[in-house]
């Protein structure tokens, strides 16, 4: 079920469609903090990359508050690792609206043009 419903939610993702993207770093995020496996952070981590080449911050905002609220310590990818040191809390992760253009993005998002879905939410992400 898991493989399957991946794969429809990158699918959906490519035509702008992100709510099973999201539920996904969210099954990550919250999910390997309760019961942590190995190959899934593995993908955690490949998906997060995936998904902030694509001008998206939300899979990395997922990621980094796993890392900041959870007690595991596994290998990070170097790549990944990298882009975490631009980003220190939680507000780093956010869009700019009010800037020129409409959509001027956090530190080094990839692409100018984001539709993230990231919220303002206060609670842990």
């Amino acid at each position: 079920m898991y493989d399957e419903f991946k794969q429809l939610a990158n699918e959906d993702g490519k035509h702008g469609c992100r709510y099973g993207l999201e539920c996904l770093f969210r099954f990550y995020s919250y999910g390997l903090e309760k019961h942590f496996r190995d190959d899934l952070f593995q993908e955690f981590q490949e998906e997060a990359l995936k998904d902030y080449e694509s001008g998206q911050l939300y899979a990395l905002e997922k990621f980094w508050a796993f890392l900041k609220y959870s007690r595991k310590r596994a290998g990070i990818n170097p790549r990944l690792s990298e882009v975490l040191t631009k980003f220190k809390r939680l507000e780093d992760f956010r869009i700019d609206a009010t800037a020129e253009g409409g959509a001027a993005a956090a530190p080094s998002l990839s692409s100018s043009s984001s539709s993230s879905s990231a919220t303002g939410a206060q609670a842990r992400p």
